[in-house]
């Protein structure tokens, strides 16, 4: 359940540890559903904050291709929910876990710097479909392989790791 939803956040670069001689290097706080409330108590903003914090609960079972797919990037998500609107969002990973996870009203993220290095496109029936799945990254796969969830990759190193897992969890 919970890689389903960093396969689709994220649902989907290495991992971070360049050196640095900036000083004292302090480890970031990752991310906490309590310190983003959501428009709505069972809204699907909500249910994906949970599976973030779930997921860097349990970041020592993650897969490690799928680790360093998502190690440092800016991932968004646009994601058509069932009453016709679009849940914007974005995942800032650090070091392969949620490190913020916010949404937002429109199409571009207005915090974004650079912009996105993964992009999630796909539907709520599909991330419902995928969170509620008992192999999450295998219905995510089989979710891309059909259509209904779109996955773009900036950069070869990155494509070349999600072609990798679509080969390997189809």
């Amino acid at each position: 359940m919970v890689l389903g939803f960093l396969l689709i956040v994220l649902l989907l670069l290495p991992i971070a540890g360049a050196s640095s001689e900036a000083g004292d290097i302090k480890e970031a706080e990752l991310f906490k559903a309590d310190d983003n409330p959501a428009g709505g108590e069972n809204d699907l903003f909500t249910e994906l904050s949970e599976k973030a914090e779930l997921y860097n609960e349990n970041f020592d079972e993650v897969p490690m291709l799928f680790k360093r797919l998502v190690a440092s990037e800016e991932i968004a998500l646009r994601i058509k929910l069932e009453n016709g609107t679009m849940l914007y969002a974005t995942a800032i990973m650090r070091g392969g876990k949620v490190g913020e996870f916010y949404s937002y009203e429109t199409e571009n993220d207005p915090n974004s710097k650079f912009g996105p290095t993964i992009i999630v496109e796909t539907d709520e029936q599909t991330v419902r479909k995928v969170l509620d799945s008992d192999d999450p990254l295998r219905e995510a796969v089989k979710s891309m392989n059909e259509g209904d969830l779109d996955v773009e990759c900036k950069g070869f190193f990155r494509r070349t790791v999600l072609w990798a897992i679509k080969q390997l969890y189809s």
